[in-house]
Order: structure tokens, then C-alpha cells, then sequence
């Protein structure tokens, strides 16, 4: 019993069991023994009954092999029998040669007489069929002539053999006899030539008949060659044979020196004397050497197809080159005569529609890639992608090329290039036209002779984005009335990179601007009679940068429609590509859109310096900052909030009450005490803020929530207020709730606050900010925060530096 077996029963029994529990395994086991008999009982019979028949196959063998024996047995004794029964058996062996070779010099001189009018009746019947138009005549004479050229020829071949092992005379004389068989035979290629070249036309023309006999007669001749090539072969081999049996008798000496004579001896086999005793033996009776005619046919097919081609370049040669992309349908239809029609009646083992195939192919290939390598335009790459597309379409729908199959007529490696070409054609384009439109379009910014143009909802906009995304719009389209997925795709892509060096320019563009007026107004301020010509600001910059901002929601309107109306044309993978490569831009113009906010900002807020610098300071007690700041603030966003794009404004609605809070917030950086006596601190920052309030709320567009832009926003000063002026055994409470809403709150700020504040010592400020880090930094709670993925409040960018 096998380890395995024991294994078995091992852990069937490995438990406590009753012996009925055992008699219940042991039919379990004594089944499965039965039911692998039976397995192996049916393999058994399987193979049993194939070595059964093999062996009856092997006796039948054996059987035919020993009758074969018999037979030759009868054959040798009825040959002995013969010889010792005649009298004088080898005279009459002797003289029963020679009459058969009386025979044979007499026919070969019947044929030498009548051998000067086959040759004239085969030039007569060559010139005929030459003169005349095979689609019209059908060629009558093609059979006769080469059942009778045949015949020549292989009266030639024969009487070459002999004439090669008699005298020199016997050679010249056969050399004038056949000299004008190779005229006959030129004539004759010729005849086969022109046939080959019309085989298409002649199905066409329903000359059927003579394509089957140029088909017989190039298979016969393909055959004749395989079977000549054979005996010549054998003949070979015997003759080579019988000079090794024929060495090995010679004295070693001789062998030897035979041997190295041999070396260098260059003798052909089959030999001239094995050829002429096989042909008087009967064994060739029609040709000695291989006629090549099926080759001829191959090179000829090939050659005929070469210089329809040929014509064709002639036909669109110079500037009409690329036309020819519209006129190749011809081949298809050629292809498909071949394969509806040629086929039928060409000898199968031929697979002539792959010949014809493969040799149209090739010239497609090789004329495709002319037009590649002459660089063609942009649209002419695209007309050779779409016609490589049809190619491989009319391939699988009319040819029934399987899918996987299926071939590309420029190359897979080639139309890989073609798509790299076609790209980097438009990639230099674009960017030649966008920085055409680029240099004119910042020209006029940096300029701003003439006011931006303005739309019939009084919002303002420069021409240059409009502009761009009619190029933009122009490319796609052609790309995707190529058809080919990978272009449009690869165009969007690469004009969105493009786009995207046009969004980091104009971001460039309006910093080196608006720094030039910050500069310009500085130096302006403290001198006027200081400032150069050359740094003279242009006016109307404000305007200009919210023209910017509105043409970055245009551009965001335009690229989503291409990717909404392109998206759809392409599979899901292209589909998701493209948008992407969209929504990278949209990224970047809602970037620049926000730039344009910051930069307006900055212009505002550069006119609110002397304010800032002077809250919380004693003037700003009794002063009227918070009012200035209003009014300037007023007087820019009024006039922005009617020529700005709703959203854009929205958002720097947002940011002016953000930079505002940060710059009253900031003045702490100048370390003025509170005035809390009587409230007067608390009272003036209420002032300011209703202040504040009052301005911004009226600019709050109705479609908005003033509770997400200001409401929001100014909590941050209920909880400054709460620090500034609340109980100093409250703030690190206020401290707990303030994080609650702005988790990121600096603790620089709550440092300037109680730095601030009169009624805060040294270690009660260092006790309440000591208590305030280890919230702020508490393990919990950043985790927290971490896991939520939480964004940075405005407050976060307090700076505090002077």
C-alpha cells in the first residue's frame, strides 16, 4: 500500500469513530477504487485497440513487403531463364541496341529535315498573334505555339547533350541548325509578356478562355521544371556515386593524386554523357534543363504592376504630386477582379491574389512613403492618414482581411512618424500664429492707447482670446474630419500646452505691469519731478486687467464646448484624455482669472497704504481711515462690478474683504497700545467695521451670498475684538472656539494682540500662549484635521512683518 493511500485512511480515521463509522469509510474507499477500475479499464481499451491496429497495419506491411520480394524473385529467375533459354542471347541483345539506335538516328534526322519549316510556321504564327490585340482576338494560336516551341526546344536540348560529347564539327553544325530558336523564343516571351501585363483587362475584357490557356501553359512549364530538376537530381547523385565506387579501386597513389587534381577541377553534374545515356535509355525524353517560365510569369506580374505605377508618377509629377492620394480606387478595383475573377480559373497551390496582393502593396508602400519623405503640408498629412484609414478599412469589409491582420499601407513604425510629423507641423504653426497674436495683443496692453473693447452686457475684453480659440476651433475641426482619433487628440493636447504658456505669459505680463505702477506712483508720490519718461504708466491698467479676467471665462466657455462637442466623436480612452487636457487649462485660466484679482488688489490697496499704516495708531481714534478705505474701495469696485464677469467679480469681492481684514489685522505689526479706557478701542473698531460692512454689502451681486463672502469673513474680527478686549481668563477659550472656525489661525496674531494690551504682564501673555501652542498643536486634533484634508483660511496669510 502506497504512503499516500495510508495518508488517506490515516485521516479518514484519525478520530474517535464506532465501527459503523468505519464500515461507512471503508465503502467510501472500496467506490472510488471502482470508479478508478472503470477509468482505467476505458483508457485501456482506448489505447489496447489503437496498438491493435497498429499491429494489423504492421502484418499488412510485412505481407505487401514479402509479395514485392516474391515478385522481384519472379522477375530475376524469368530474366535468367530468358538469357540461358535463347541461343546466342547476347548477339541478339547486341543487335536489338543497335537497331534501336538505327531507329532513333533516323527519326533525329526526319526531324533535323523538317526542323527549318516548324521553326518559319512558329515565327509566321508569333508574328500574327504579336500584331494583333490579344483582348480582341484572344490569342487562337497560344496553345499550338507552345505545344510546337516545346517541341523545338526540346529537340534542341537533346541534340545540345549529344552534340556536347561528339566532335567540334558536330557542334558547329548543331549551333547553326538552332540559331534562330532563341529568336522564336524571344518572340514568344514577348507574346507571353504582353498577357501577363493584360491579365486584369482580359478578365474584363471576358477573354476567359486565353487567361486559362496563359495559365495552363505557365503550369505545365512549372511542372516540366520540377520534373526535369528532378532527374537531373538523380542523375547527379548516380554520377557521383560511380566515380566515389570508381576512386575507391584505384591504388592509393593514383586516388590520392586524383584527389588533389579533383580540387581544383570545377566539373558540372549532371554531366553532358549522364544526360545523353538517359536519353537514349528513354528516362528524358523531353527537356534537360529548367526553363524558369513560372518565374518569368512572378517577375513579369511584378514588373506590369511596377509600371502602371511608373505612369503614374508621370501623370502627377511637380505640384501634382499630392492629387494622386485621390486617384488610387483603381487599385482596389484591380485587386478585386483578382479576387472574384483570377482566382477561379489560376491553379490554387499559385495563391495568386497574394501575389497580386503583396506586389501592389508594395508599390502603395513605396509611393506613400515618397509623398511622406517629400514633407507635406499639414492637410496633405492628413489626407494620407485618412487614406492609410480607408486602406485598412476596405482591406477587412471587402477583402476579408481578418482585423488583426489587417495592414497599414504607410507602416505601422511610418504612420507612428506621419502622426509625430503632422503634430509637430501644427505645434510650429500654432505657435507662429499665437505669437503672431501674442506680440500684437501685449503690444496694445502695455500701450493702451485705445480702452479695451466692450460686449452688449457692458463687460470688457481684449480681441486676442477670441482669436486663438477661432485657431484652436479651425484645427480641431480639420483633425476630426480626418477620422483619425489620435490626431484630434494629439492636437488638443498639444494646443492646450500651448495654452497653457499663454496663460503663465499673460500672468508675467501683469505682474511686470502692475509693478511698473506701484513704482511709478511711489517715486511719483515722493517726487514728481523725478520720474523719466520711460517710466511714465500708461492709464486704463484696471480696466485692462479686468478685460484679462473676463477672457479667461470665455476661454473656460470655449474649451468646454470643444471638449463637450469632440469628447463625443472618440472612444471612452481618447474621450478621457481630452478632458484632461481641458480641465488642465480650465485650471490655469481660472488661475489667471485669480491673478487678475490679486493684481487688482494690489493696485487698490497700494492707494491704501497711508490708512493701514495708520490704524490702531492715536490719530486712528478720532481719525476717519476706515472711511477713506471705503470710499477708495467704492470707487474701484463699482465701476469693476459693471464690466466684470459676475463669477470673477464674485471672487474678488471675496478677496478685497479678505486683504481687508488682513490689513487692519496686519497694523498690529507697529506694536500701538489699545486705548481700552471706556471702551474706546472696542467702540472704534465696531466704527470701522460697520464701516466696512455697509461698503461691501451693497456690492454683493444679487445672484451671490453675502453670508459666504462677508458674513463669513468677518468673524474672524468678533474673536480679534474678544481677544483685544475680553477678560484675560477668557482668551484661551476664545482661543478653543476661534480655532473651531479657523483652524489655521496664526499665533503670531494672538502674540501682537496681547503684546498690545496694557492690562497683559510678560508672564500672564507667555502662560496664555503657552496654553494656546499646545491647542494649536495638540496630536488629536492635527490628525484630525489631516484626515478631513481641510483647506487654509484667508487668515493663514496674515503677515505681520513691517
Amino acid at each position: 500500500m502506497s504512503s499516500e493511500i495510508l495518508e488517506r485512511v490515516s485521516s479518514l480515521i484519525k478520530d474517535e469513530l464506532s465501527l459503523e463509522k468505519i464500515r461507512d469509510v471503508k465503502e467510501q474507499l472500496i467506490k472510488e477504487k471502482s470508479a478508478s477500475e472503470y477509468e482505467l479499464q476505458k483508457e485501456s481499451q482506448k489505447y489496447y485497440k489503437s496498438v491493435e491496429d497498429g499491429l494489423k497495419l504492421l502484418n499488412l506491411s510485412q505481407k505487401s513487403v514479402k509479395d514485392i520480394k516474391n515478385g522481384l524473385d519472379d522477375v530475376d529467375k524469368l530474366s535468367k531463364k530468358s538469357k540461358s533459354a535463347i541461343s546466342r542471347y547476347d548477339v541478339i541483345f547486341e543487335a536489338t541496341k543497335l537497331y534501336e539506335t538505327i531507329d532513333v538516328t533516323s527519326s533525329i534526322y526526319d526531324k533535323i529535315v523538317r526542323f527549318g519549316n516548324l521553326i518559319s510556321q512558329l515565327d509566321q504564327m508569333l508574328e500574327y498573334e504579336l500584331s494583333q490585340d490579344a483582348l480582341e482576338s484572344g490569342c487562337p494560336y497560344l496553345l499550338h505555339i507552345h505545344y510546337r516551341l516545346t517541341m523545338a526546344r526540346d529537340f534542341q536540348d537533346q541534340m545540345t547533350v549529344m552534340a556536347d560529347i561528339s566532335t567540334s564539327d558536330v557542334q558547329s553544325t548543331i549551333r547553326k541548325l538552332f540559331a534562330q530558336v532563341s529568336s522564336v523564343v524571344s518572340k514568344f516571351d514577348r507574346l507571353l509578356e504582353s498577357l501577363i501585363y493584360d491579365i486584369v483587362e482580359l478578365v474584363r475584357g471576358e477573354q476567359i478562355s486565353l487567361v486559362i490557356r496563359l495559365f495552363k501553359v505557365i503550369d505545365l512549364e512549372e511542372r516540366e521544371d520540377l520534373r526535369i530538376a528532378a532527374v537531373r537530381n538523380i542523375i547527379k547523385k548516380k554520377e557521383l556515386a560511380a566515380e566515389k565506387s570508381y576512386m575507391k579501386k584505384l591504388p592509393s597513389e593514383k586516388n590520392s593524386a586524383r584527389f588533389h587534381h579533383g580540387a581544383s577541377d570545377t566539373k558540372e553534374y549532371p554531366s553532358s554523357q549522364g544526360l545523353y545515356e538517359e536519353i537514349l535509355s528513354g528516362t528524358v525524353s523531353t527537356r534537360t534543363t529548367v526553363r524558369g517560365y513560372k518565374n518569368f510569369f512572378l517577375n513579369k506580374l511584378k514588373q506590369s504592376v511596377q509600371d502602371m505605377f511608373i505612369e503614374l508618377r508621370k501623370e502627377y509629377d511637380g505640384d501634382k504630386k499630392f492629387g494622386v492620394l485621390n486617384n488610387l480606387d483603381w487599385v482596389f478595383n484591380e485587386l478585386m477582379v483578382v479576387k472574384e475573377h483570377v482566382t477561379q480559373h489560376c491553379p490554387e497551390h499559385w495563391h495568386i491574389f497574394d501575389l497580386y496582393f503583396e506586389t501592389y502593396y508594395e508599390e502603395m508602400h513605396a509611393l506613400i512613403t515618397e509623398l511622406v519623405e517629400s514633407e507635406p503640408e499639414t492637410l496633405v498629412i492628413l489626407d494620407i492618414l485618412a487614406y492609410d484609414k480607408q486602406f485598412q478599412k476596405t482591406l477587412v469589409e471587402d477583402f476579408g482581411f481578418p482585423k488583426k491582420e489587417k495592414r497599414s499601407v504607410i507602416g505601422d513604425g511610418e504612420r507612428e512618424q506621419l502622426f509625430n510629423d503632422y503634430l509637430s507641423l501644427i505645434v510650429v504653426k500654432m505657435s507662429e500664429w499665437i505669437g503672431n497674436l501674442e506680440n500684437s495683443e501685449f503690444e496694445a496692453f502695455y500701450e493702451r492707447k485705445t480702452p479695451p473693447h466692450v460686449d452688449s452686457e457692458g463687460l470688457l475684453y481684449l480681441d486676442g482670446t477670441r482669436t486663438c480659440f477661432q485657431m484652436f476651433t479651425q484645427q480641431v475641426e480639420v483633425a476630426a474630419g480626418s477620422g483619425q482619433a489620435k490626431i484630434l487628440v494629439g492636437v488638443i493636447d498639444r494646443f492646450c500646452g500651448l495654452l497653457k504658456q499663454r496663460q503663465k505669459k499673460w500672468m508675467n505680463c501683469l505682474d511686470v505691469e502692475v509693478k511698473k505702477l506701484i513704482n511709478f506712483n511711489r517715486k511719483f508720490d515722493l517726487d514728481p519731478e523725478s520720474v523719466t519718461p520711460d517710466e511714465a504708466c500708461p492709464g486704463g491698467l484696471v480696466e485692462y486687467i479686468v478685460a484679462v479676467a473676463n477672457d479667461q471665462m470665455k476661454a473656460a466657455d470655449y474649451s468646454v464646448a470643444i471638449s463637450t462637442k469632440y469628447g463625443q466623436m472618440v472612444t471612452k480612452n481618447y474621450e478621457r484624455t481630452i478632458t484632461e487636457e481641458i480641465e488642465r487649462i480650465l485650471d490655469g485660466f481660472a488661475e489667471v482669472a485669480k491673478y487678475c484679482s490679486t493684481q487688482l488688489i494690489m493696485i487698490m490697496f497700494e492707494d491704501l497704504r497711508r490708512p493701514f499704516d495708520e490704524v490702531f495708531s492715536k490719530s486712528w481714534y478720532s481719525g476717519n481711515q476706515a472711511q477713506q478705505t471705503a470710499d477708495t474701495l467704492y470707487e474701484y469696485l463699482i465701476e469693476i462690478k459693471t464690466q466684470m464677469n459676475v463669477l470673477v467679480y464674485s471672487s474678488l469681492l471675496e478677496s478685497v474683504v479678505e486683504e481687508t481684514i488682513l490689513r487692519f489685522i496686519g497694523s498690529l505689526r507697529y506694536g500701538h497700545s489699545f486705548k481700552q479706557k471706556n471702551n474706546k478701542f472696542l467702540d472704534c473698531m465696531k466704527r470701522d467695521f460697520e464701516i466696512f460692512y455697509r461698503l461691501l454689502v451693497q456690492l454683493v451681486p444679487e445672484t451671490e451670498d453675502k453670508t459666504i463672502i462677508i458674513d463669513d469673513k468677518f468673524k474672524i474680527m468678533e474673536y480679534f475684538m474678544d481677544f483685544s478686549c475680553g477678560p484675560t481668563d477668557a482668551i484661551v477659550e476664545t482661543w478653543v472656539n476661534c480655532l473651531q472656525v479657523y483652524w489655521d489661525t496664526p499665533l503670531l496674531m494672538l502674540s501682537a494682540i496681547l503684546n498690545c494690551r496694557k492690562d497683559v504682564d510678560n508672564s500672564t501673555s507667555k502662560r496664555i500662549l503657552q496654553a494656546a501652542t499646545e491647542i494649536s498643536n495638540d496630536p488629536q486634533r492635527l490628525t484630525e484635521l489631516r484626515d478631513a484634508e481641510v483647506q487654509p483660511t484667508f487668515i493663514s496669510r496674515l503677515n505681520l512683518n513691517s
